[in-house]
C-alpha cells in the first residue's frame, strides 16, 4: 500500500451534524448546523484507495485548529514518510511489543538514523521527521488511547543554561523528554555549509547527466546482486525539474499537468521563460509548495517544449485516464508525473533511485555523496553565477533567485553566493549543459 498527502483549499469543523426524515416523502436526509470554523490549506494523509487515514488526520486537524498552528506540511510528511514505513514492514500504528527495540517507534528511530548515515535524508529533516511522530503519539496518550506497552519511555534531562554575562552563573534546569531520539553526529556541514546547500561540480553533473539521460540506467542492487535497471522517462523528467527549476520533491510530486504549454517561436529564443511566461505554483492550484505559499518559477523554454510533447504522447494519456478513475475529483487537474498504475508519485520514491543513480556514479567518483535535494542548490549556484556573468548585480540576482525558489530568508542564498565567487566561466558552462540535456 502506498500513502499520499492531499492539500484541502479550505476545510469545514465544529459543524452540528442532525438526521431528519422528509415528512412528505418519508426519505432520511442529513444536515450540517451551526457556523463553521474554516481551515485553509489543510494537509490530509490518504491511502492510494482514496481511503482517509483518519488516525493521523485527527492530530493534523487538531494542531491547525487547536494549536494555531500556520502550517503542519512538515507534521504531514513525517507521518506519511512513517506510515509508509510500518506498512513495509507490515506493522500497526498502535502495536506495541514489550521489547523497546521491537516497537515500530524506535524502529523507525533507526530508520531514519541509518537513512541520515546513508546520505538519502537530511539529518534536520530526520530530527523533524521523529519529533512529528514522539509528538503524534503524545496527541493519544494525552487522551487515554491504550496501548499495549506504552510507544516509548520517559525520562529526565538535565540541561546546562549559561549566564548571559560573565558574572552570572551558569544554572541547570530538568526537563521531561523521552528516550527515544536520533544519535548522530553534532557536525554535519562542510567548511560551515549544510551539506544540502553543496552544488554538484561540473564533472559530477556531468556524470549523472550520463546516466540519467545519456545512459538511462542504473546500478540496483536487489536480492544481493548488482544489475543494471532502465531509468523511466517520468524520473527522467523529473531530475532535468529539479535541476533546472530548482523545485522540490513535494512540488515535483504535485507539479501540474495544466502548466505545461507550448513555447511560441519567440519564446523559445528565449533560455528561460520568466516572471509571466513562467509558472506559477500555490497549494490553490494543486501543488504542495514548502509553507503553503506561492511563487512564480522559471522554466528552460526547451524543457516546457519537451514536456509538452510528453503530455501529449499515448504514453501520458494512458497514466492520465487510469489517474482519473483513481482519483475522479481530480480528473481536471492531473499532475504531470504519474505513476503505471495511474497514481501520485511518493517523494520517497525519487530517493530511492537517486540512491541508485548515486551508486552508479560512484564508479568514477567514489566519494560522490549527494542527494535529490542537492540538484536544487546546483540550479540555484548555476543561474546566480549565469545572472552575474551576464551583468546583473549581486543584490538583484540573489533578490530574484530568492522569488522563484521560494526562500523566507536570505542566509541560504548567501551560502549559495559563497560558492559563485569561485572563478569560473559559468555562463558558458552552463548554457552548454543546458543545451546538452535539452538535446534529445
Amino acid at each position: 500500500m502506498d500513502y499520499v498527502i492531499w492539500v484541502l483549499p479550505s476545510l469545514k469543523i465544529d459543524q452540528t451534524f442532525t438526521r431528519c426524515t422528509d415528512r412528505d416523502t418519508g426519505e432520511i436526509k442529513f444536515r450540517w448546523g451551526g457556523k463553521p470554523n474554516i481551515i485553509n490549506n489543510m494537509p490530509l494523509l490518504f491511502e492510494d484507495t482514496g481511503t482517509p487515514v483518519s488516525i493521523v488526520n485527527n492530530w493534523l486537524i487538531y494542531l491547525k485548529s487547536t494549536k494555531y498552528r500556520k502550517q503542519v506540511n512538515t507534521q504531514a510528511q513525517a507521518l506519511l514518510h512513517y506510515f509508509y514505513f510500518l506498512d513495509k514492514l507490515n506493522i500497526k500504528w498502535d502495536e506495541m511489543p514489550i521489547i523497546s527495540r521491537h516497537k515500530p517507534t524506535y524502529q523507525f528511530s533507526r530508520h531514519l538514523q541509518d537513512s541520515v548515515k546513508s546520505g538519502n535524508l537530511a539529518r534536520s529533516t530526520a530530527n523533524n521527521y521523529l519529533g512529528s511522530v514522539v509528538n503524534f503519539y503524545k496527541f493519544y496518550l494525552a487522551r487515554g488511547y491504550q496501548f499495549t506497552n506504552p510507544p516509548f519511555n520517559y525520562e529526565i534531562a538535565k540541561v546546562r543554561l549559561e549566564g548571559n554575562h560573565e558574572y552570572m552563573r551558569d544554572k541547570f534546569i530538568y526537563v521531561n523528554t523521552t528516550d527515544i531520539r536520533l544519535n548522530l553526529p553534532k557536525n554535519t556541514s562542510f567548511g560551515g555549509v549544510s551539506r544540502a546547500l553543496i552544488p554538484l561540480s561540473d564533472r559530477e553533473w556531468a556524470l549523472v547527466d550520463d546516466v540519467c539521460r545519456v545512459k538511462s540506467k542504473v546500478i540496483s542492487n536487489q536480492d544481493d546482486k548488482s544489475i543494471s535497471v532502465k531509468i523511466s522517462q517520468e524520473y527522467r523528467l523529473t531530475i532535468a525539474l529539479a535541476r533546472y527549476t530548482g523545485l522540490r520533491r513535494e512540488e515535483l510530486t504535485t507539479f501540474r499537468s495544466k502548466f505545461v504549454y507550448k513555447p511560441s517561436s519567440e519564446q523559445l529564443k528565449s533560455k528561460y521563460l520568466i516572471h509571466t511566461d513562467g509558472v506559477l505554483i500555490s497549494p490553490k492550484f494543486g501543488v504542495n509548495t514548502k509553507g503553503s505559499g506561492s511563487r512564480t518559477i522559471e522554466m528552460p523554454s526547451e524543457l516546457m517544449m519537451i514536456l509538452h510533447k510528453y503530455i501529449n504522447s499515448y504514453r501520458y494519456i494512458k497514466r492520465r485516464k487510469l489517474f482519473e478513475l483513481n482519483y475522479p475529483d481530480e480528473m481536471d487537474n492531473p499532475p504531470l508525473l504519474i505513476t503505471q498504475t495511474g497514481h501520485y508519485y511518493a517523494p520517497h520514491t525519487f530517493n530511492a533511485r537517486w540512491g541508485e543513480v548515486r551508486n552508479t556514479v560512484r564508479n568514477s567518483i567514489p566519494q560522490f555523496d549527494h542527494k535529490f535535494h542537492n540538484l536544487r542548490s546546483t540550479y540555484a549556484v548555476s543561474r546566480i553565477k549565469e545572472l552575474l556573468n551576464k551583468g546583473v548585480k549581486e543584490g538583484d540576482a540573489l533578490d530574484y533567485i530568492q522569488s522563484v525558489m521560494g526562500h523566507k530568508s536570505r542566509t541560504t542564498l548567501l551560502h549559495y553566493l559563497k560558492f559563485c565567487n569561485e572563478d569560473i566561466g559559468a555562463n558558458a558552462t552552463f548554457e552548454q549543459a543546458l543545451e546538452i540535456l535539452l538535446k534529445d
